[in-house]
């Protein structure tokens, strides 16, 4: 069984990842790392932890070689590692949040009374980016099978050949999403000032207090 987070938890653990991950010491972080690790195997989700996981090993793998290196001459990739392993947590924690149905976490949002530019702005974003992800995607598939991918290795001697068959459709994908999705709202009375109701039980519940509560113990023990 599966455990279902409040969206102001997960909100709120992103918020405090981003900003423990910065002021833990190095040698500290994979413990949130980890920590981030159990909170999605709790919520159901398996496969993405096990590539995290690997990802993380590998840049600790890297990291070492490059340290015990000490030139100079990998510094950019040692600072590569160093912000691969600062920002793993916290893209652990916003893909929690990402799977989050956009209706309910505006819901959630909404019931912290946040200003309603904010709330739009926010609900723009939270729907906006998995949609472009997709398009993304579907375009990269289409220029693979013309060999204008820039996954292609052949294609990076030609930069701007890359650009106009793939950057550009992905450009003008969004100006038609982002109109459908401003029609989306409007139509679902987004401009309407009164107050809004929504499908969703917006409640903490027992599972959200334990997960703050370990995660306020694992910063104390980080810090």
């Amino acid at each position: 069984m599966r455990a279902i987070f409040d969206p102001r938890t997960q909100l709120l653990v992103v918020l405090v990842t981003s900003v423990a991950v910065f002021w833990a010491d190095m040698d500290k972080v994979w413990m949130v790392t980890i920590f981030m690790a159990a909170y999605l195997l709790v919520q159901g989700v398996y496969a993405p932890v096990v590539k995290y996981l690997v990802l993380a090993a590998l840049l600790i793998g890297l990291q070492e070689l490059l340290n015990r290196d000490g030139s100079g001459a990998w510094s950019s990739l040692r600072f590569l590692t160093y912000l691969g392993l600062r920002f793993m947590p916290v893209m652990m924690g916003a893909g929690s949040l990402g799977r989050v149905p956009s209706s309910k976490l505006i819901s959630a949002l909404a019931s912290l009374r946040l200003p309603r530019g904010l709330l739009i702005s926010l609900a723009v974003c939270f729907r906006f980016m998995p949609v472009i992800r997709l398009e993304y995607e579907a375009i990269q598939v289409s220029a693979k099978l013309r060999g204008v991918s820039f996954t292609s290795p052949v294609n990076w001697l030609r930069p701007l050949r890359t650009y106009e068959y793939t950057i550009m459709p992905l450009l003008m994908r969004s100006l038609k999403i982002s109109d459908e999705l401003a029609a989306s709202a409007a139509v679902k009375g987004i401009d309407d000032p009164g107050p809004k109701t929504s499908i969703h039980r917006i409640a903490f519940g027992l599972q959200d207090y334990l997960v703050l509560a370990a995660y306020a113990c694992l910063l104390a023990a980080v810090f």
